[in-house]
């Protein structure tokens, strides 16, 4: 099985204890986190293979989060040096009425101002079967932008099968900086991670199917996702928040000429950071494996739900639990 390699940002992580509110917080836990680098942990806790590439600055903080993703069985050995910041995360949980609360802090980062040459493309794509992006590190700034692109047409060169999820935050940048930057990378895409809400506000694009109308709804989507970039294979996760607490989640893919569409899950929420990569993981998982339509689908919106109940923004879910979930063994206590 080839490898998987993601390229991203890589930051650090505070969020105030439990529930706290930052003007309540004395204290903060810290980890590690970054869409990318997420994916690539939850692929090698399912046993691929996978490499994280970025850019550190070389120090003692730098060196633990580093630490810490080998210590998950993620390659960093083509990880760039030079800078002087990593980039940092302000998370605030939200619950039930009270919406979560991020405060981003990652400008002038080793990562943001990293440029093409700091990254030997041929080296990272020997054995590379899969490589994975997002439209956030694509919007960090021009040079990561270029540097994507660049990535990207040498990967379908080589015949490498590329997958990009969208992302779009709107606190790094516009739509039209998203929808530009989905116009210059589709041509080099096997893959797209998209969902409903984004297609909507990047393409303009709409349907008259009901909420109840959930398959020909999702399917129409996607297809018209399809046809507007050219995008063989479209991912799209829908969410349905009732609250910061509850969700319900599924998801369509269409691939090719096949569509399915996932069960659905109701979730009582632990922690939905992550959820979105975990979900990736699950469509990369998928692939790796030659998984029919229906069952790629399935297993990816699997593993998002269980997500949703990990206090991680990395999915630490193994392939027998998403299989048990996908055959209703969850739930019970393992002896």
């Amino acid at each position: 099985m080839k490898k998987v390699v993601g390229f991203g940002d890589y930051l650090i992580h505070f969020s105030p204890l439990g529930y706290q509110r930052f003007a309540q917080a004395s204290l903060m836990n810290m980890s590690f986190t970054g869409a990318e680098a997420n994916v690539c942990a939850a692929l090698a806790y399912m046993g691929a293979q996978t490499e994280f590439v970025t850019s550190l600055p070389i120090h003692d903080l730098a060196k633990h989060g580093v630490a810490f993703m080998r210590g998950l069985g993620v390659n960093t050995d083509h990880i760039h040096y030079g800078g002087k910041r990593m980039g940092v995360y302000f998370l605030e949980n939200g619950a039930s009425v009270r919406s979560s609360g991020v405060i981003y802090d990652r400008e002038d980062s080793s990562f943001c101002e990293s440029k093409t040459e700091d990254y030997d493309w041929e080296k990272i794509f020997e054995d590379c079967g899969y490589f994975y992006t997002t439209g956030i590190t694509c919007a960090l700034s021009e040079s990561l932008k270029q540097c994507c692109c660049e990535a990207l047409k040498l990967a379908k060169e080589k015949g490498i099968i590329t997958i990009l999820d969208l992302n779009y935050r709107s606190k790094l940048g516009s739509v039209e900086d998203f929808r530009g930057i989905l116009e210059e990378m589709a041509e080099y895409l096997d893959c797209l991670i998209i969902n409903e809400e984004h297609s909507k506000m990047l393409f303009g694009i709409s349907n008259g199917y009901s909420e109840e109308e959930s398959y020909e709804r999702v399917r129409d989507y996607a297809m018209q996702v399809k046809k507007l970039t050219g995008i063989d294979r479209i991912a799209m996760p829908v969410r349905r928040t009732l609250s910061a607490s509850d969700a319900r989640i599924y998801a369509g893919f269409l691939n090719g000429d096949s569509f399915a569409l996932s069960d659905v899950y109701d979730i009582h929420v632990v922690d939905r950071v992550g959820s979105g990569d975990a979900f990736s993981s699950g469509i990369i998982y998928s692939l790796l494996n030659d998984f029919d339509t229906e069952y790629a689908v399935n297993w990816a919106a699997a593993s998002s739900a269980l997500k949703h109940t990990i206090e991680s923004d990395i999915n630490f879910s193994s392939v027998e639990e998403i299989k048990a979930l996908l055959e209703k063994r969850s739930g019970d206590v393992k002896r």
